[in-house]
């Protein structure tokens, strides 16, 4: 409220005025605040539980940033033994195909040993079944010598026996001539 004008200008109760006019007026606002109060108090409390949630959405963000992290060093991790692993991989298949290579070289080395072994087989059947003719060939060649030795054998024996007899002695001197003169006409 505005002092009247018309009123007469005292000091005093002006200031009363004043006073008064004032008095109402923390009146209005204690009221004001009584009514805001209650409003504050929820404020307050929406204020301290977004303080809480937003505390607590700072900790799960922090959180899942560490996640994050781990998940990405993992990720590399991962990528580095995919890599290493293909490296290895590509490594083991060229020993592979190497392998197969010897191995194929091998099987050829094998099967040509295997002819050669078949064709030593049959030149060793025929040597055999030269040697056994040739066993055969000794063994009759040897009894064919038996018996020719023991015809020399006799013959000698014969001969000792005709040189030894007394006809021989008596009859040296005309073998003696023959010799000399020729014996056939």
């Amino acid at each position: 409220m505005k002092p009247d004008p018309a009123a007469p200008a005292d000091p005093q109760n002006l200031l009363r005025q004043q006073l008064i006019l004032a008095q109402v007026r923390i009146m209005e606002l204690e009221d004001t605040r009584d009514e805001l109060a209650p409003q504050i108090a929820q404020l307050e409390k929406l204020l301290a539980e977004a303080q809480t949630l937003a505390d607590h959405q700072t900790g799960t963000a922090a959180h899942l940033e560490r996640v994050r992290a781990g998940l990405q060093a993992e990720f590399d991790h991962l990528r580095h033994m995919q890599h290493v692993t293909n490296e290895a991989l590509n490594t083991a298949r060229a020993e592979a195909g190497a392998l197969a290579a010897r191995e194929k070289t091998l099987l050829d080395e094998v099967e040509s040993l295997h002819l050669l072994t078949h064709q030593l087989a049959e030149t060793e059947r025929q040597h055999l079944t030269r040697i056994a003719a040739l066993e055969k060939d000794i063994a009759a060649a040897l009894a064919a010598s038996t018996a020719r030795q023991e015809r020399i054998n006799q013959l000698d024996a014969e001969r000792r026996v005709m040189k030894a007899s007394r006809s021989w002695r008596w009859t040296a001197w005309l073998r003696s001539l023959e010799r000399t003169f020729g014996g056939k006409p």
